[in-house]
């Protein structure tokens, strides 16, 4: 198992994947077959790609609008062209998830460019899942600008075979070719243009191909898997709280000390209450007079009561008012017209100006000499164009992928210093270092609605939301305070709707994110706050888990969700939830296979004794709930 090279022919396979490489002719797949359930419960192997003797191509680039192709001298089917490239080196080591392989490709003839292609494979040793990304060098003695690059080119038999992809590139990175039909091909989406001089690389996103299943839910579960593996700084959430009405030292440090008797674990210091504005990063001066000093002391102070604590910030956006922005207006976004962005839910400085060095000395200064435990960002990069040509970024053109190699670097130095970051980002950002991102609800609700039907909106978006990312590695929002113009409307009277919102949110397996400067109204409101807070303590290895959806919120039927846990003594926690006024009963159906669950096997669950599993590893529970009840169900393993 792992990667063998056997003279010009290469062999990639574990459990789920077989790949078979040539390369005396040009490299060429001319094997690749997929085992959805891997060996331990089935021998049969599935053509990925189709029954033809060979794939177009390995690799490809493209140079002054001509494409050259890593691939075989010459097909077997009726495709003209012809592979530009020969390998003239092979090597193979370890890697962190399993054996990596490059492939050393230069051109074959004059007519080639004078590139090398460096295509690297990582396969997985216990893990269904195959890498790949390409590096490109200029081995010549000229500039040469490279327009794009093709990673891989598969058939995908849309719904017809169990493999999952994606990169860790915030767009989308599939393209159906013009030529070789039905392949689709895996490169950036748009012209990158990428100005190389002499001795210059770069190199790609990394293209993921994974086995998983046909089934929505079985393939959500073995991609959440994979993905803590490929980004372990996503795997622990903590009870967050944010806040956003401190207007002095005292009043910070007296919030330190109610979140930490409350349980609190992560504070995020929100907008405006550390700095005069966003851009500038100058201490209020009404709260910190001796300046660096004293935030550092405030730190301290929060450490000291066992929270972790983060600063609003952005590294997209400087406000107008911002000394900053008005000493360089031209660090901005130059768009058509001569227009610079305005700085909003998106940001208006371009990394590739003298921006970029800027905001990653002050950024980093927070955490490497004020001691802050990561970075709240706002603002993310969308890919707006830039036209200002003294930026590094050659042409427009190449902003978008300048600036995601921006990202993946600086997000890269956040997670070597063991810090975190969270960030209204494309999921994609998990993979460069991102921490959390949101999980699902849509801040458009809360401009329109408030109360119990905002809390069964936000739910049911979060339900939504688990097939794409872990619940550990997002937030939901519990607005206690207005934002947007709404909030959950708690009442100390009627506590149902407060209750909902936080179970939306822990019973869900997010620790944050409470918005508010208390995170309750009173008495009533407290006893839920601390029974959820202990809830999320006490299960928090299980909500780490995964989440298996079982009955959708809809807001007049009771919804529910499983966590399951492989590494949790809990295997497996049901969360059930009543959205109205009456008393209700539902049939619900859980596949404890999910939870290590064998066909015939017992669990126990809370309250309702001992069941056994049917041959799948499913069964079925009744449930009966009293108006706006949340069960909470341990599901345990039975002798």
């Amino acid at each position: 198992m792992g990667i063998n090279i056997e003279g010009n022919k290469i062999v990639i396979a574990n459990d789920y994947i077989y790949r078979e490489i040539h390369i005396e002719n040009g490299p060429s797949t001319t094997v690749f077959k997929l085992r959805p359930n891997g060996k331990r419960l089935g021998d049969v192997w599935y053509p990925v790609f189709a029954f033809e003797s060979s794939v177009p191509f390995e690799a490809a680039v493209s140079i002054n609008g001509k494409v050259y192709e890593a691939g075989p001298w010459k097909h077997e089917l009726d495709w003209d062209r012809e592979g530009a490239f020969t390998v003239t080196n092979v090597e193979k080591e370890k890697g962190s998830l399993g054996d990596i392989l490059r492939l050393y490709c230069t051109g074959r003839s004059s007519e080639v460019p004078g590139v090398e292609l460096i295509i690297e494979y990582e396969l997985a040793d216990d893990m269904p899942l195959l890498s790949k990304c390409v590096k490109v060098k200029n081995i010549s003695d000229l500039d040469m600008i490279v327009d794009n690059v093709a990673v891989d080119i598969l058939r995908y038999f849309e719904g017809k075979i169990s493999l999952s992809t994606f990169s860790n590139y915030y767009w989308d990175v599939k393209k159906e070719d013009d030529y070789y039909v039905p392949w689709t091909r895996i490169e950036f989406p748009e012209k990158i243009c990428m100005k190389l001089k002499p001795g210059e690389e770069f190199e790609t996103f990394k293209f993921y191909e994974a086995v998983t299943s046909s089934d929505k839910d079985e393939e959500a579960i073995i991609l959440h898997r994979i993905y803590k593996k490929l980004a372990p700084w996503i795997t622990k959430a903590y009870v967050k709280q944010i806040v956003n009405s401190c207007n002095s030292y005292q009043e910070l440090i007296d919030f330190a000390d109610r979140a930490s008797e409350d349980g609190i674990e992560e504070v995020e210091l929100f907008l405006g209450q550390l700095f005069t504005n966003t851009g500038d990063y100058i201490l209020r001066p009404d709260i910190f007079p001796n300046g660096d000093a004293d935030l550092k002391k405030l730190v301290e102070y929060y450490h000291t009561k066992n929270i972790i604590v983060l600063p609003y910030c952005s590294t997209t956006i400087a406000w107008h008012n911002s000394e900053v922005c008005k000493q360089h207006p031209d660090w901005q976004y130059l768009g058509p017209d001569g227009i610079r962005y305005s700085p909003g839910g998106l940001g208006n400085m371009c990394y590739q100006s003298p921006w970029g060095d800027y905001i990653s000395k002050k950024l980093l200064y927070l955490l490497d000499e004020i001691g802050f435990d990561g970075l709240a960002l706002d603002g993310p990069y969308h890919g707006l164009p830039c036209l200002d040509k003294n930026h590094k970024h050659d042409n427009p053109e190449t902003v978008k992928f300048m600036n995601w190699m921006w990202e993946k670097e600086f997000f890269g130095e956040v997670v070597k210093r063991n810090k975190i970051i969270t960030s209204p980002q494309e999921w994609n950002s998990l993979l460069l270092g991102t921490k959390e991102r949101p999980g699902g609800y849509r801040e458009e609700d809360q401009q329109v609605m408030g109360g119990m039907p905002l809390v069964v909106m936000s739910r049911s978006c979060l339900y939504n939301g688990r097939y794409k990312d872990p619940s550990c590695a997002t937030w939901a929002s519990c607005n206690l305070e207005l934002y947007h113009g709404h909030s959950i409307e708690a009442s100390e009277e009627n506590t149902a709707t407060y209750d909902h919102a936080l179970g939306s949110m822990f019973g869900y397996g997010h620790g944050g994110a409470l918005y508010s400067k208390v995170p309750y109204i009173g008495d009533n409101t407290k006893k839920i706050f601390d029974k959820w807070v202990n809830f999320f303590k006490k299960y928090r290895q299980t909500l780490a888990g995964e989440t298996v959806h079982i009955a959708k919120p809809n807001g007049f039927e009771p919804d529910a969700v499983l966590h399951v846990s492989l590494q949790s003594e809990i295997l497996a926690l049901l969360v059930i939830f009543n959205p109205i006024g009456e008393k209700q009963k539902v049939s619900l159906e859980l596949p404890l296979k999910y939870a290590g669950f064998k066909g015939m096997d017992t669990a126990v669950i809370e309250g309702h004794g001992k069941t056994t599993l049917d041959s799948r590893g499913h069964c079925t529970l009744d449930v009966s709930l009293e108006p706006y009840e949340i069960k909470k169900l341990e599901i345990k393993a039975g002798n």
